[in-house]
């Protein structure tokens, strides 16, 4: 019985080719796009499994207050004078390790390369247990070890005859003036692994000592109170006994403890996490939950694959109409009806399954080499769930389309009166409509954040970014006596409009804050700034204009800030005048505020800030979040930038002059150059991810809802190819049946975009706020994306009811 039901199936399939093809390629795509969703994201989600200990180690992450305004609520780092406190406080645990990110010069004899390094606490190699081809985890024992990735090792030093063993003992020099012995040599960290950040660009490449760190910086990691730097994690390993819930108490114990007032008003508290979420953590810093979100939205598109079958198959199953009436006339009871055509279902879905797997086979390769990952399709552990979703989608999707049959009188059926009355078009209609409305949705997404990504280029023009380059590294000692013979030398290239230095450049993540009040002694108003050291000329390299004021110049003494300054001149954005508590620009102009150190506004160390210039507010510090209060300072000690505007188009010949000119005044060190819009398109990577993914989920929604449309207008078109040919008969112009066709068929599309339109506002208004300069054009391009469908609809429909309402009147009323 069994084989006979097969039989039927493959009959059937080979007898309707065209639907059958529209059946499992709508759905082979939705399965593809839910199982590469699941996949991608265990993926993301089992990050460092691959540790020994991945299931003992924690992270420590800080939560901000409101009034922090640094534009998120979490971040993945803590302060680090939070080890040694939890160590002598906290016995229970049993290792903590800190690692701090910071930016070196090695120097292997004539080979010099600028690198990003990890200093870490010796601990960092025993909770880790990485894979040693030389040395092993004491390599951190040694104040002076240094540990090298394998492709480290080979770039640092090259040999065709390479070995780990040749790298060991080797000599590493950091700026020049801290050498550093090579210790281990580790394989290359998986990519599966939250030191391998593919979206950030953070790799595990070297590892040194924290001790070599302070050596060279005077970097202070006990008791400051005042050093959170995104990236800087500290890894805790608990005894198996003890979780995350454990480790967050007794880290905030320990923290309200000992923090400072300021720490205090900065976080709201601290929180924990364990290894394999930290990744998670990485991803959710974009602001959105963006690994659920995949899964979601490929949940959606199987949804709209599977009601694509549904609405097809039962519309099919009316035109099996006699066929099932003779086989209740023969005794067919309802049970084997039901088990024939959900064998049906069932064989079309492995179908599907399988040319699903087929195409992830040949996407998945593709997107690990562009998206520098290892995913991969696991079939050991894959299998169950596989069959699981496959048998599911074939009884879900079945159900109907069987119910639709096995209800029908043996009548009704030889009748061709299966599923044609008000209830079964409901139905088939509102399955249409759900298509859409989640199609609708998913298209309204994809345009207003590819409108918002243009609102953010076109706000970025405020700044001249394609005529900035930037040279970063000014910050070493070496250098720092020099800037202004470097400035007047490069003044002194003809294609060189301005030189100018700071501590940040726009778009640059990361600054400094501290706190002022406005009344000395009124501690309890205090306010947070961001604080940007710059040059005199600064401003005009920039194109930043005043609305009030004046910009800087070496004619006022007080316009320079130095260690021992009491009064300094600064110029202030419209936001951080406002917080300060000054009404309005003009108010501000000539008055004081204060900074408070330590709780204390009113000491004798208090420095007065005398405001000379106001800005209108621009989203200096990045344009993905909120605008941020922040203040401009003449301070020569915190230029670790410069900002070269260049004009004319001779750019290759301009930027060989610039490296001449840095060779010679600072020969020890490369050169380093950043334009300002490669630093803008690094910001913008994250919100490009987001429309990228959106935009393949949008592209396979709508491709699913149109398929079956078309799939779904062409068999109802040719089922009514008799009604047609009686209305023509009785006078009905072939332009009026083509409207009434359209008609029916937009029913659920207009429905459809009647509810999608509200739930993709909500959905889109979540998505903006977290833009402060946000496009004013939604509800247009809302409904803009909705008539895209729906016209598109029309187009689809128009097609088959043209063809059938053409058909000369004889040859209808001929047909069956």
């Amino acid at each position: 019985m069994f084989k006979n039901y097969i039989l039927i199936a493959l009959r059937n399939m080979m007898h309707n080719k065209l639907y059958s093809l529209i059946n499992i390629g709508g759905l082979a795509l939705g399965l593809a796009v839910f199982v590469f969703a699941t996949v991608l994201s265990n993926y993301e989600k089992t990050h460092d499994m691959f540790f020994d200990k991945a299931d003992r180690i924690y992270t420590l992450g800080s939560v901000f207050s409101p009034t922090a305004n640094v534009g998120v609520i979490e971040d993945d780092n803590v302060y680090t004078t939070m080890a040694p406190l939890l160590t002598a406080e906290v016995p229970d645990i049993e290792a903590i390790a800190r690692i701090v990110k910071h930016e070196f010069l090695l120097s292997m004899g004539d080979r010099k390369f600028y690198q990003d390094i990890k200093f870490a606490d010796k601990a960092f190699l025993k909770i880790f247990d990485f894979d040693y081809l030389a040395g092993d985890s004491s390599a951190l024992d040694d104040p002076s070890g240094i540990v090298l990735t394998e492709t480290m090792a080979r770039k640092y030093f090259p040999s065709p005859d390479f070995s780990a063993e040749m790298a060991m003992g080797q000599v590493i020099s950091l700026d020049h003036k801290h050498d550093l012995r090579v210790t281990a040599v580790i394989r290359d960290v998986p990519k599966n692994s939250h030191f391998s950040s593919s979206l950030f660009g953070d790799y595990l490449a070297v590892v040194a000592t924290l001790p070599a760190l302070n050596k060279m910086t005077g970097y202070n990691l006990d008791g400051n109170w005042g050093n959170l730097t995104s990236g800087n994690l500290t890894y805790v390993l608990l005894p198996a006994h003890l979780d995350a819930e454990w480790l967050e108490r007794q880290a905030n114990g320990v923290f309200d403890r000992h923090a400072s007032d300021y720490a205090k008003d900065y976080l709201t508290g601290l929180k924990s996490h364990r290894l394999q979420d930290v990744n998670l953590v990485i991803w959710d810093m974009l602001g959105l939950p963006v690994i659920e979100g995949m899964v979601v939205l490929g949940f959606l598109v199987l949804i709209i694959a599977g009601l694509n079958y549904t609405n097809l198959a039962t519309a099919q199953a009316m035109g099996r109409a006699k066929e099932v009436g003779l086989r209740k006339t023969m005794g067919a009871s309802r049970g084997q009806l039901l088990t024939q055509f959900l064998i049906e279902s069932m064989a079309i879905a492995m179908i599907a399954m399988l040319v699903a797997l087929a195409m992830l086979e040949m996407i998945i390769p593709v997107f690990n080499d562009s998206m520098g990952k290892i995913v991969s399709l696991e079939y050991s552990s894959l299998l169950p769930s596989l069959m699981g979703v496959t048998f599911l989608v074939g009884l879900i999707a079945g159900l109907y389309p069987a119910y639709v049959i096995i209800r029908a009188t043996p009548v009704d059926a030889l009748n061709n009166a299966l599923g044609t009355g008000s209830k079964g078009s409901f139905v088939r209609s509102c399955m249409m409509g759900a298509q859409f409305v989640i199609s609708i949705v998913m298209l309204a997404m994809v345009a207003v954040v590819s409108f918002q990504n243009e609102k953010m280029k076109e706000s970025s023009e405020i700044y001249p970014k394609s005529q900035i380059v930037t040279l970063q590294r000014l910050g070493v000692d070496d250098l720092q006596g020099r800037l202004e013979t470097l400035q007047r030398e490069m003044n002194t290239i003809p294609e060189v409009e301005n030189v100018t230095f700071s501590s940040r450049v726009p778009f640059e993540q990361g600054s400094w804050t501290f706190d002022v009040t406005k009344n000395s002694g009124d501690v309890a108003a205090k306010v947070s700034l961001h604080r940007i050291a710059v040059e005199y000329d600064f401003l005009k390299t920039y194109d930043i204009p005043l609305i009030a004021g004046r910009d800087f110049s070496r004619d006022f003494a007080n316009d320079l800030e130095t260690r021992d300054s009491r009064a300094v001149n600064v110029i202030l954005n419209e936001l951080a005048l406002k917080k300060i508590g000054f009404a309005s620009a003009e108010d501000a102009l000539n008055k004081s505020f204060y900074q408070v150190y330590g709780g204390h506004a009113a000491a004798k160390k208090s420095k007065a800030y005398v405001i000379v210039g106001v800005m209108a507010d621009q989203n200096f510090l990045g344009l993905h979040n909120d605008v941020k209060p922040f203040v401009f300072r003449v301070d020569p000690r915190y230029y670790y930038k410069a900002s070269i505007r260049i004009k004319g188009q001779n750019l290759t010949q301009t930027m060989e002059e610039i490296n001449d000119i840095w060779q010679k005044i600072n020969p020890d060190y490369p050169i380093q150059v950043k334009f300002l819009d490669e630093i803008f398109d690094m910001t913008f990577k994250r919100s490009r991810a987001i429309n990228m993914v959106l935009a393949g989920f949008a592209v396979m929604a709508l491709t699913l809802a149109f398929v079956g449309l078309f799939g779904l207008s062409a068999f109802m078109a040719e089922r009514r190819t008799k009604e047609i040919g009686l209305r023509k008969v009785m006078g009905a112009k072939t332009h009026q049946i083509v409207l009434l066709l359209i008609w029916q068929f937009s029913r659920p599309v207009l429905w459809a975009l009647a509810l999608a339109l509200p739930l993709a506002y909500l959905a889109s208004d979540a998505y903006l706020t977290s833009f402060a300069d946000r496009i004013n054009l939604q509800m247009v391009l809302i409904a803009g994306s909705g008539l895209v469908a729906l016209v598109l609809s029309w187009l689809i429909v128009s097609a088959h009811a043209v063809r059938v309402a053409r058909r000369k009147p004889i040859t209808a009323l001929r047909y069956e």
